[in-house]
C-alpha cells in the first residue's frame, strides 16, 4: 500500500518504519528539526533486541507534495487535528482510508468533518515510545493497532488495513465492538498521563504511593461510569489487572504527557480529562477527579505560560 504517516513523531516515525520493512510505500509528513534529520539520514527506531534503520525514506513538510495514498496514519497532537485534515486535503480521496492513532475520543469525528468523509475507522495504539532526537526513537514496548468499524462489521477497508498491517509484522486486532477498548484506553490515559505529569513520576512509581495510586484508580473509574452511562460496556472490574499490567509491562515508562511537559511542549490534558468532562455533561455523570486534574494541567501546561 502507499501510506502517508502524518506526524513523524514516536507513534507516526515507529509505525511507518515498521511498516517500510515490511514493504509498503511509506512517506512521512514532518517539520522542523525532525524533518531535516529524515531527508539527511533517514530513520533510527531502537528496539529491544535490534536497531531498526531505514534510510533514505520519502519526507516531506506538507501531505500535498505526496502522492495520494491508499491508507493515512494521522498521528499528530490531538489539539492539532483540525490543522492535520485541512493540510490533508489535497492528498485525501473519497477512497483513501484515513485511520487516526491520536490520543482521545473526539478526532475521528473531527477528521471526518472536515475531509468530508464518512465515519472513520476508529482506532488506537497501545505502545511505548519516545522521541529521544530527531528522527531518533525509542521503543520500550507493546506496539500493537486495535481498531474496528463503529458499526461492528468486519468491512472490506477494515480488512484491506488488517492484511496491510499483518504483512509487516505489526500485531493489530480488528475489535468488533472497536468502542469498548477506546474508551478503556482513554481511561488509562485520563488516570496515567495525567497523575504522571502531575508527580513527574514514571507509571511504577506513581503505583508505588497508595495516595497517587488511589487518583488514577478515581480518575479511571470515572471514565468507565461515563462510558457505561453512555451505553459503551467497558470492563468496570479490569483495574487492579490493568495496574498490575502497567507496573509489569511498563515500569520505567513515561508517558507521552510527561515527555511533553518535560520537553516544554503544549500538553494534551484537553482531548484526554477534557474530553472526560465534555462526555460526562452529556451523560450527566458527575466527574470530579478529572474536572480537578484538567485544572491542574491546563495551568501546568507550558502553553499557558508561553
Amino acid at each position: 500500500m502507499r501510506i502517508l504517516v502524518l506526524g513523524a513523531g514516536a507513534v507516526g516515525g515507529y509505525f511507518g518504519a515498521r511498516l517500510a520493512e515490511g514493504g509498503h510505500d511509506v512517506t512521512f509528513v514532518a517539520r522542523g528539526e525532525n524533518l531535516d534529520a529524515l531527508r539527511q539520514g533517514g530513520l533510527t527506531v531502537r528496539l529491544a533486541e535490534r536497531t531498526l534503520r531505514l534510510a533514505p525514506v520519502h519526507a516531506v513538510g506538507d501531505p500535498a507534495h505526496a502522492s495520494r495514498p491508499d491508507l493515512v496514519l494521522v498521528c499528530v497532537k490531538s489539539y492539532d487535528t483540525a490543522a492535520a485534515a485541512a493540510a490533508l486535503r489535497p492528498a485525501v480521496g473519497p477512497e483513501t482510508i484515513v485511520l487516526s492513532l491520536q490520543n482521545g475520543v473526539e478526532n475521528e469525528a473531527v477528521l471526518a468533518s472536515e475531509l468530508g468523509l464518512p465515519p472513520l475507522l476508529i482506532a488506537f495504539t497501545r505502545i511505548g515510545v519516545a522521541l529521544v532526537a530527531p528522527a531518533t526513537i525509542a521503543y520500550s514496548g507493546r506496539g500493537t493497532i486495535v481498531f474496528g468499524e463503529p458499526c461492528g462489521r468486519e468491512t472490506p477497508r477494515a480488512r484491506r488495513v488488517a492484511d496491510a498491517l499483518a504483512a509487516a509484522n505489526v500485531p493489530c486486532q480488528l475489535h468488533a465492538d472497536i468502542l469498548v477498548p477506546t474508551w478503556e484506553k482513554l481511561a488509562w490515559n485520563a488516570g496515567f498521563n495525567a497523575v504522571t505529569t502531575l508527580t513527574q513520576s514514571s507509571v511504577a512509581e506513581v503505583l508505588a504511593q497508595p495516595a497517587s495510586r488511589d487518583l488514577v484508580v478515581a480518575a479511571m473509574e470515572e471514565v468507565d461510569a461515563v462510558a457505561t452511562a453512555l451505553g459503551i460496556r467497558v470492563r468496570r472490574t479490569r483495574t487492579e489487572a490493568v495496574l498490575a499490567e502497567s507496573v509489569a509491562g511498563l515500569p520505567d515508562f513515561e508517558t507521552s504527557m510527561l515527555q511533553d511537559y518535560r520537553r516544554g511542549r503544549r500538553l494534551e490534558h484537553d482531548a484526554l480529562n477534557g474530553a472526560v468532562v465534555r462526555a460526562a455533561a452529556r451523560a450527566g455523570v458527575p466527574v470530579p477527579v478529572n474536572r480537578l486534574v484538567l485544572a491542574l494541567l491546563a495551568r501546568l501546561d507550558p502553553a499557558s505560560r508561553a
